[in-house]
């Protein structure tokens, strides 16, 4: 933001209507802007609880995922130690 984005009102009633009407200006400026976020925010919240959603069945696929890879690894060790015994 500029100096363009905040100018000094000038009412033609006195230095303290000028500054009254001035920070009235900012004020209004800076209730718009905190309305915009909060819609900005609120998209971002939808957007997080699709993504967790979305996580929580990665999380659960990788689970039974990496079960199944210990038992095929655990099934895998058997025959290594029964090679190993014919070698000996």
């Amino acid at each position: 933001m500029d100096e363009q984005d905040f100018p000094e009102i000038k009412t033609g009633n006195g230095i303290d209507r000028d500054l009254a009407a001035t920070a009235n200006d900012r004020i209004k400026k800076a209730v718009i802007e905190i309305n915009s976020l909060k819609s900005a925010v609120a998209s971002l919240e939808k957007t997080i609880v699709n993504l967790d959603g979305k996580n929580e069945k990665l999380q659960t696929r990788i689970f039974w995922l990496t079960v199944v890879g210990v038992a095929l690894a655990t099934t895998q060790i058997v025959q290594v130690i029964d090679i190993i015994k014919s070698w000996l």
